[in-house]
């Protein structure tokens, strides 16, 4: 049995990682960039849809190549899991999407797949990957559409 000590680092650095997980998506929804990226590593990756890597790739990717994808959208996180291993830690975490493009409402779904660090006491992103399983218009919904693994 752990002692009290690890139970409340543990349940210290869920509640840190939850806190830094929330914060991705309000700076994301905020489009608050340079505050954004000092959430990853300074060597972090971030692999949607293309794979950038470092504090300036994941800045520019946010700041001028996810606007001319969608001109608006919010981002929404919900029910993550968390494996700690000392100083870092893994997980998942599904996502909710919506956004416009050219007057068109989208409705999207996922999860990301995070690898994370406890860097100069803070936990960061080592890396986040996001696998989508849907993005459609909002009109259409996504009815009829199989879920992955479903023939």
């Amino acid at each position: 049995m752990k002692s009290i000590e690890e139970r409340l680092q543990l349940v210290e650095d869920q509640l840190e990682i939850a806190q830094l997980r929330a914060t991705y998506c309000h700076l994301l929804n905020g489009r608050q960039w340079d505050e954004f990226v000092q959430l990853f590593t300074p060597d972090g990756v971030f692999d949607g849809l293309e794979a950038v890597k470092g504090y300036d790739n994941i800045h520019e990717f946010f700041s001028q190549r996810v606007p001319k994808l969608a001109e608006d959208f919010w981002h929404f996180c919900t029910d993550g899991t968390v494996e700690l291993d000392g100083d870092n830690a893994t997980g998942r975490i599904s996502m909710k999407y919506l956004s416009s493009t050219d007057g068109v409402s989208f409705v999207s779904a996922g999860h990301y797949d995070d690898v994370m660090k406890r860097v100069g006491g803070r936990w960061r992103f080592v890396s986040r990957k996001i696998t989508f399983y849907f993005l459609t218009p909002l009109s259409e919904d996504w009815a009829g559409d199989p879920f992955p693994g479903r023939q």
